[in-house]
């Protein structure tokens, strides 16, 4: 079998280009998990006067709420989800 230029030359553009899809497949994930620790960071900031377990039962609540929604969200709108 040859070695030919075009194949050579191919292998580390689609090595690059399947690096770049999956780090914006891991990126897009930030959004989800931020959202989550902001709004679970607000309700643990905004309820001073109520107890600790219930505020870390508020957090990891609005946490998965405001997480669950975003992460739907993207996973809707996978291109692989037919």
């Amino acid at each position: 079998m040859e070695n030919t230029l075009i194949g050579a030359a191919s292998r580390p553009t689609l090595i690059r280009v399947a690096a770049g899809a999956q780090q914006r497949e891991l990126s897009r994930w930030l959004v989800p998990i931020g959202g989550g620790v902001l709004a679970a960071f607000l309700i643990v900031i905004g309820t001073p006067h109520v107890a600790w377990y219930m505020r870390l039962f508020l957090a990891v609540v609005a946490f998965l709420y405001i997480g669950g929604q975003s992460a739907a969200y993207l996973w809707a709108s996978n291109s692989d989800q037919g």
